[in-house]
Parts: structure tokens; C-alpha cells; sequence
């Protein structure tokens, strides 16, 4: 995938690539060796997403269709929207964020489900999470995550948490800007 873009760098003014992992320290990047990763940048931390503002202004008619289908007022909608697809961070200044696949589904669908899990199978995670298993009871509120364990490549890690804050299983509560330590959580229902 790199080396096309590599090859073609002198057509390209501006490229951006998202997904669930990232691939720092690794050599794959000797292809493309100019990235600049956002990731957990304060501007961009609801480019991947959307906002409450953005759910309250641009898709209210959406919002009321779904209060109307299941009879109950736009206000709990929201409330279930919320609990449901908001409470995503990607960085320590970052207000929440809805999971936008998830999101569009139950607008789409006018009722509120589990989108996200089945837009894919993570087995890469599924295995990862069986060579170094973690009690899930105890992954809401995980304290004292040093920022340099988002910076290491899950394919030279043991540590899963990253992982599972890439993939978005778990996402920022809180950061200790004295220790620049993340407490990471269950972002919603």
C-alpha cells in the first residue's frame, strides 16, 4: 500500500490515512518515511468522528425520525444515543466524540443497536488478547498509562491496552498532565 503512494509523492498534496493501528518503529515506513501522525493531537482529535454539535445541528431531523419510529421523545434519543456511541477521546483535550459508523447505522436503521462490534471481526486483537489475556472486569478506569505506550507498534508489544484504545474498545477518561499518564475506560455502553 506505502510504496505506490511513495512513488507517487510528487502528485500528492496531502494524503490522510486512518485506520485502527498505528505502525510506528516499524520498517514499513522506510517507504513512506514523511507521516505525520495526528493521532492524539488536540486540532484534530474530532476529525474521525462527530460531535454532539455536530449530531445536534446537522442530523436533528435524523435524531426526530428515531424519536418518532420508537416512540419516545427526541431528548431520550439523545440520552440513548449518548450512552450507546458517545464518550470517545483521542487526546488529553479532546471532548467526546460519537462512534460515527454506529451512529449513522442506528439513524439509519432508527433504532439503537450494537453496530460497532459487527462491523468486523477483530481476530488480530482476539489473538493478541490470548497470548497476553487481561481481565476485562478491570479495564474501566485502568490508571497510570505512560503516553510512550501509544508510541510502540502492537506488532512489537506485548502490552495489549494500546491496542485496545487503537481499536477503540477502551478510550481516555482522564490524563495527568504532572506525569503525562492516561487513565483509560470503557468509552460507552
Amino acid at each position: 500500500f506505502y510504496s505506490p503512494l511513495k512513488y507517487s509523492e510528487a502528485k500528492l498534496r496531502f494524503v490522510f490515512l486512518t485506520g485502527i493501528t498505528r505502525f510506528s518503529q516499524v520498517s514499513i515506513f522506510s517507504e513512506l518515511n514523511n507521516i505525520t501522525n495526528i493521532s492524539m493531537n488536540d486540532d484534530y482529535a474530532g476529525i474521525c468522528g462527530i460531535t454532539k454539535d455536530e449530531l445536534l445541528t446537522q442530523m436533528s431531523e435524523d435524531i426526530e425520525a428515531l424519536a418518532m419510529r420508537r416512540n419516545i421523545t427526541k431528548e431520550q434519543v439523545v440520552d440513548r444515543l449518548k450512552e450507546n456511541y458517545d464518550g470517545y477521546h483521542f487526546c488529553e483535550g479532546s471532548e467526546d466524540i460519537y462512534n460515527p459508523f454506529s451512529l449513522m447505522k442506528a439513524l439509519a436503521a432508527r433504532k439503537i443497536g450494537s453496530y460497532w462490534f459487527e462491523s468486523g471481526t477483530p481476530t488480530f486483537l482476539f489473538e493478541r488478547l490470548r497470548m497476553n489475556p487481561i481481565d476485562e472486569t478491570t479495564l474501566d478506569c485502568m490508571p497510570l498509562i505512560p503516553e510512550s505506550d501509544f508510541d510502540v507498534s502492537p506488532e512489537i508489544s506485548d502490552n495489549s491496552l494500546p491496542m485496545l484504545y487503537q481499536t477503540g474498545y477502551l478510550t481516555i477518561k482522564e490524563y495527568d498532565r504532572d506525569l503525562h499518564l492516561y487513565t483509560l475506560g470503557y468509552p460507552n455502553k
